[in-house]
């Protein structure tokens, strides 16, 4: 967990004991408890505005990232086999690259710059 969003997401740790850990998103705080008996769900993706594909009712979020950022997180998906519902990110007004974190929930990356990013 604290691998996916420090390393990969480039979050701000702000907390990390053994029952919880903490990210700092902005002006926001992302906390998640651990529970041993937690099942994830299946490795599908969730309904999502702004993008179709997803199929599931469950938990989805977007991240927007300036265009460094944007680029940093794609490379390190890339580069990990994180998955993703596209091989590269898509345009749809803004750049889109859902992903599934490690409790199979969706994140939206999302970058509203209107140069292209990835080559």
């Amino acid at each position: 967990m604290k691998w996916f969003y420090s390393d990969i997401l480039q979050l701000i740790l702000i907390w990390d004991d053994k029952g919880s850990i903490a990210f700092k998103i902005g002006e926001h705080q992302l906390s998640i408890d651990y529970n041993e008996e937690f099942n994830p769900p299946s490795r599908k993706f969730s309904i999502q505005p702004g993008w179709k594909g997803g199929t599931e009712p469950r938990i989805g979020w977007s991240l927007e990232c300036d265009k460094e950022n944007f680029g940093k997180i794609v490379n390190s998906v890339l580069i990990n086999d994180i998955t993703k519902y596209y091989n590269k990110p898509i345009w749809k007004g803004y750049w889109s690259f859902p992903i599934l974190d490690p409790m199979n929930n969706t994140i939206e990356i999302t970058c509203s710059c209107t140069e292209k990013i990835i080559h």
